[in-house]
């Protein structure tokens, strides 16, 4: 997995000067996914809410001469009053004006990205999807405007286009990689994190282990933590004592912090105290500077009227699929063999994932043994010739793995029977049940692991099953309500 360079203490007790202390994606999210959800509550006064206002930046990046005039087509809606909408947030590490505990401006000039989300809004505002890029993805970054004159097109990682143009060369790259046109985008900073998470009250944070990493400061039991807002830092960068120590481990469990942010949020009194909720977007306002259409609280509370009623279980987190590269495996390729489809999905507007299929139910539980791990012996109850060899062929067909065909016991069979040891294949067994539209089970103490079916005069014929997988932790995409220690 590529490697980072290690990353400097947060901590008020020691002093630093290391490459890469970074707010990463959790700070992101927290400050912009929560102010796009949350904003919608009233600010109590006009001078306060003017200063909110006046805090936030506005960068004026979509200019031809910096995104470019050839642009993707943006996706219009046929239907809905709303269009679908495509913001783009990017970290900025720069320490000018950062105050303590992020490293020296003098040492570490100019600003970098190793942050980067595409929140994609559709246009029903039903569901969010939330897509982190990796840093280290190799790409091809187009030409860029820079403060000298323009860069040219070659092949580096990811986070260099930030290096090289700002947030400007950022949004070119995401576009020409994508074909995902870019309408609003939001640039933040690492001041207010502590403040954003302190505003919630602490976010909880879940461990296997005790962590404790002195180049980040984090220093955490095992199992459920309230961390706020400097071990909150320490949590999101935190890498080498965590995980598998790449930063592709680090994604996914700070896509497990952003959706027990979004819990906490949405929690009962956590942000319904005018006192926390102006403390928050004070905060949060003074880390993020957008483009002129954003840069309001007004049209951030328009925003929110559309989205805040998208329930966890809607909001989805996907690491852009990668591929360790060939050429150098500090590094990381997109697998494009699926990036396709979530690229297509965000520009027609369509779901991502697509939904699964429900699976089958037997005895109230869904199906959770595949036909391949099924072994089956098929015995012929009625007195036709050759029925248990043509339903032997049709569980082949289906997946399941027929290690035998023979007669039964008896040829009056009236109706199909499926036989197992409890001790070794109840589950199996229901596997087989929902192929066969729910044929009868006996139980047979000793018949051991193989599943038995006996043919009977009703032979319904077997049917595509669907079951039940858990979510692959290595397919980055998890849902803001999945249980965080997970």
């Amino acid at each position: 997995m590529p490697p980072e360079a290690p990353t400097p203490s947060r901590g008020r007790r020691r002093k630093t000067t290391s490459r890469h202390p970074l707010l990463r994606r959790t700070a992101l999210v927290v400050s912009v996914v929560m102010a796009v959800l949350l904003v919608g509550g009233g600010i109590a006064g006009f001078l306060i809410y003017r200063k909110l206002d006046g805090n936030i930046g506005v960068i004026d990046a979509f200019q031809p001469d910096i995104v470019g005039s050839d642009r993707p087509t943006k996706v219009q809606p046929s239907q809905t009053a709303t269009e679908p909408l495509n913001i783009l947030v990017m970290g900025s590490d720069t320490r000018v004006g950062q105050g303590r505990g992020f490293g020296s401006a003098a040492v570490l000039s100019g600003a970098r990205s190793d942050t980067t989300l595409l929140i994609h809004l559709p246009a029903d505002r039903q569901t969010a999807l939330v897509v982190s890029i990796p840093r280290d993805t190799v790409v091809e970054i187009p030409d860029c405007k820079t403060d000298t004159g323009t860069y040219p097109a070659h092949t580096e990682r990811f986070n260099a286009a930030f290096s090289i143009g700002g947030p400007g060369c950022t949004i070119k790259t995401v576009e020409h990689l994508t074909d995902v046109f870019v309408d609003h985008f939001v640039v933040v900073d690492f001041r207010g994190f502590e403040g954003m998470v302190d505003a919630l009250g602490g976010v909880d944070v879940c461990l296997s282990e005790p962590a404790f990493d002195v180049k980040s400061g984090l220093d955490l039991p095992a199992g459920i933590s309230t961390v706020r807002g400097d071990q909150a830092l320490a949590f999101v960068r935190a890498r080498y004592t965590l995980g598998n120590g790449s930063d592709i481990s680090r994604i996914d469990r700070q896509q497990a912090f952003m959706s027990s942010v979004v819990e906490k949020a949405r929690s009962a009194g956590t942000l319904l105290n005018p006192i926390k909720l102006v403390r928050f977007l004070d905060a949060a306002t003074k880390s993020v500077a957008t483009d002129p259409d954003l840069a309001s609280l007004n049209e951030l509370r328009k925003l929110a009227e559309q989205v805040r009623g998208i329930p966890p279980k809607d909001i989805t987190f996907v690491t852009t699929p990668w591929l360790v590269n060939p050429d150098d495996p500090n590094t990381v390729v997109w697998d494009t063999s699926r990036t396709d489809a979530l690229w297509e999905a965000i520009r027609s507007d369509a779901g991502y994932p697509p939904p699964k299929p429900e699976p089958n139910v037997i005895d109230g539980k869904p199906i959770q043994v595949a036909p391949a791990d099924v072994q089956l012996r098929v015995l012929n109850g009625t007195r036709v010739s050759g029925e248990a060899t043509a339903a032997a062929a049709e569980f082949s067909a289906q997946g399941f793995s027929v290690v035998g065909v023979d007669t039964a016991e008896s040829t009056n069979f009236v109706s199909t029977v499926v036989r197992y040891d409890p001790a070794y294949g109840t589950a199996a067994a229901r596997t087989v049940t929902a192929s066969l539209g729910g044929a009868t089970r006996v139980l047979v103490p000793g018949l051991g692991s193989v599943v038995e079916v006996v043919v009977g005069k009703d032979w319904p014929g077997v049917t595509p099953v669907v079951v039940k997988t858990p979510r692959d932790p290595s397919d980055g995409v998890r849902t803001a309500d999945e249980n965080i220690c997970k």
